[in-house]
């Protein structure tokens, strides 16, 4: 395998922006869900795992063959596939407060994934994808991704806007979604671009922008850090 390592100046994280963004909203969803809570050691280490296959199980971009298939993630690098299913059993706050340890591991994680994803959502909103403007109205046949706090964890469902509902001043706000689980209604604020009706071609989902996090051909930038 032929891979080419691009570093960074040493103390300058604001050049791995792309990086160091996500760094940073795990950290906030962490230090949200550990607020005041004093867990036991295999619980802290159960939530730091699943904590870890949350943000290892999100989608990077979308498959060629439809919009269907499951999207390329972090996973598939590191072990082969995305490994991201829901996470089983219904758990309750009141969870927090027994004495079965795998039922607080996994309420204390359900609490990061809707946090991390308020965290994560809007770093994915402010781009450009084959020429539109970052909130452009979406169209009928675009490929989108569907992100949701309210979702079980690990569940980022995708699908194709089949209807769009402007609003007073003409906008797209509300758009039908059809996807394999059936049609859903969604606000366009909570739709992330995948592929436009216009092209064929999958659009990264998460892209550094420009500017950051990267560097030029034969540039010496040291040997400080690795981007991951």
């Amino acid at each position: 395998m032929n891979i080419k390592w691009k570093f960074i100046p040493p103390g300058a994280p604001n050049m791995g922006g792309a990086w160091e963004r996500l760094v940073r909203s795990v950290k906030t969803a962490l230090a949200v869900t550990l607020k005041e809570r004093h867990p036991r050691e295999e619980v802290l280490h159960t939530l730091l795992l699943e904590a870890e296959h949350v943000v290892n199980s999100r989608p990077l971009v979308a498959r060629e063959e439809s919009w269907e298939s499951e999207a390329l993630t972090p996973n598939h690098f590191l072990i082969g596939r995305s490994c991201g299913a829901p996470s089983i059993g219904d758990y309750r706050d009141e969870d927090l407060t027994g004495k079965r340890t795998w039922r607080v591991a996994q309420r204390m994680a359900d609490h990061f994934w809707s946090r991390w994803v308020k965290e994560y959502l809007p770093t994915l909103l402010p781009r450009k994808i084959d020429g539109r403007a970052a909130g452009e109205d979406l169209q009928c046949g675009d490929t989108v991704l569907i992100v949701d706090s309210t979702l079980p964890r690990n569940t980022w469902p995708r699908g194709q806007v089949v209807h769009t509902y402007p609003g007073p001043d003409n906008r797209v706000r509300t758009v039908d979604v059809r996807t394999s689980g059936g049609l859903l209604k969604r606000p366009a604020s909570k739709m992330i671009l995948l592929v436009p009706a216009t092209s064929d071609e999958p659009t990264p989902i998460e892209a550094p922008r420009q500017g950051v996090g990267a560097t030029h051909e034969g540039e010496d930038v040291g040997d400080s850090g690795v981007a991951p």
